[in-house]
């Protein structure tokens, strides 16, 4: 569960959403990669990458 503050930063910056949904498709491809169902490269690049997108957009 996201923290209340998470959610007022949502609601002044949507696209923050995006990246709530990077994060979590991220780490659910990491850990699929990780038991050898998947890619655990392409999950830790879309996990880094949102996680880069989310700081870029709260230090506006």
């Amino acid at each position: 569960m996201l923290p209340r503050k998470w959610n007022n930063l949502e609601r002044q910056r949507p696209a923050l959403r995006w990246t709530k949904w990077g994060m979590g498709i991220g780490a659910v491809l990491t850990v699929l990669g990780a038991i050898g169902i998947g890619s655990w490269v392409l999950g830790v690049v879309i996990l880094g990458g949102s996680l880069v997108w989310a700081y870029t957009i709260l230090n506006k």
